[in-house]
């Protein structure tokens, strides 16, 4: 009878679950995509204050993920907790509605809209580290590979459907203002969706209470797990040859001076890399199961260092959307595996902390990385930035394949 019961929550979470990504693929569908449209055709930002779209928000969560994680390692019970920050996230999707009514110039509007994107960050970044957490309790390990699977598919299909009615409103209404103030909004309720959906999961029963880590301890303890620092310092280097680009990217597409997209070809383009995820989300988890995530994320982010190399050669629009069908494939495959490589490579015990402690890691990378992207772009030319995001990114996937035939001869050796 217990496991049948087991058995049933556990169908129950599975859905639940799924419900729930919905809702926050909803969220981030309707804004992700068009908030560097809306910052660079409404609000004129500069390439500066584009750059600092992506790096505020590290900043912001880097100072909160320490913190947030020795708080929520001490919780028994993480449901509510999680929940409550996808409300407070939610707000913030209201003030960026309200922005376009005040009475400020462009520059410090641009400004604005950049501090409030990055303090959107703080909540956002203790959810998903909550999230993780809570949801590492729900799913057992052996499931996570299907499950995540199944549920990447749906919602990366929700979200492509999502992407293309956003970007035609926004199109149809000539990138106007009040367009981007009723997706902003649309997210908020959307947001409060998703909080009330997470709510109906079955947290298992803790029957001890958890005792809390210190900072202390905490330290000590990633001193003493050499394959989670080996593993932390390899994702560290791809991750900074990726986030380099991400600024140059939206300049690259939306700006005047190279691509000039519509916010309908941003759509196009958002669509083209949603699509091959959520044609490949279930065969990398078969994959993952077959060579181990290690090796799947090695593949992963392989392929995604030919992404800016593809960029620089082109700023023809149909071929970009073919070379996103491309990227999309080792994009599911790395946004996948990653998080079942850090759970893999995380101590039971203390998994919120550890989690906590790669987000930090690539948290500092995100930080520097997008400055230096435009920075070696002002230095030399915007294809001198994607060339050397594309080096450093083929270094971290060697990095990480490194890691792995480490963990090989440590665990036949007995010291794994």
């Amino acid at each position: 009878m217990h496991e049948q019961e087991a058995y049933r929550n556990l169908r129950h979470n599975v859905r639940i679950n799924t419900i729930q990504g919905i809702f926050a693929v909803l969220a981030q569908n309707l804004t992700a995509p068009f908030l560097p449209l809306f910052a660079i055709k409404v609000l004129e930002a500069s390439d500066s204050q584009v750059a600092w779209l992506s790096s505020l928000p590290a900043l912001t969560g880097i100072l909160v993920l320490l913190p947030g994680a020795l708080f929520i390692d001490r919780l028994v019970a993480k449901k509510k907790f999680t929940g409550t920050m996808i409300y407070l996230r939610g707000l913030f999707f209201l003030f960026l509605a309200t922005l376009p009514f005040l009475s400020l110039d462009l520059y410090w509007m641009a400004w604005l809209f950049v501090l409030l994107v990055g303090l959107m960050n703080i909540p956002f970044s203790v959810y998903q580290l909550s999230w993780q957490a809570f949801i590492a309790d729900v799913i057992p390990a052996s499931q996570r590979a299907r499950v995540f699977g199944m549920r990447n598919r749906i919602t990366q299909g929700i979200g492509t459907i999502t992407t293309v009615l956003t970007g035609l409103l926004i199109y149809w209404y000539g990138g106007a203002p009040w367009a981007y103030q009723t997706i902003f909004a649309l997210s908020f309720v959307v947001g409060m969706l998703e909080a009330s959906t997470l709510i109906k999961i079955k947290e298992p029963m803790r029957t001890v209470e958890k005792k809390g880590h210190s900072l202390w301890e905490l330290l000590q303890a990633v001193r003493r797990e050499q394959r989670f620092l080996i593993f932390a310092a390899a994702s560290a280097v791809f991750h900074f040859g990726w986030q380099m680009a991400w600024p140059l990217f939206n300049i690259y597409q939306m700006s005047p001076d190279y691509a000039n997209m519509s916010a309908l070809w941003v759509s196009v383009i958002t669509v083209c890399n949603s699509l091959m995820g959520v044609l490949t989300y279930p065969w990398w988890g078969k994959v993952a199961q077959k060579i181990g995530h290690g090796w799947t994320l090695c593949i992963g982010t392989a392929g995604l260092a030919t992404a800016p190399l593809l960029y620089a050669l082109t700023m023809n629009l149909w071929m970009l959307a073919a070379f996103n069908l491309w990227m999309g494939i080792f994009v599911a495959c790395t946004v996948q595996t990653l998080f079942n490589r850090v759970l893999e490579v995380s101590p039971d015990d203390k998994r919120a902390l550890f989690i906590a402690m790669h987000s930090l890691v690539i948290g500092l990378t995100a930080i520097i990385a997008p400055q230096f992207g435009v920075w070696v772009m002002g230095l030399f030319d915007i294809n001198v930035a994607f060339y050397i995001s594309s080096g450093i990114r083929l270094l971290g996937s060697v990095a990480l394949g490194l890691v792995v035939l480490w963990e090989i001869r440590r665990r036949r050796a007995g010291r794994l």
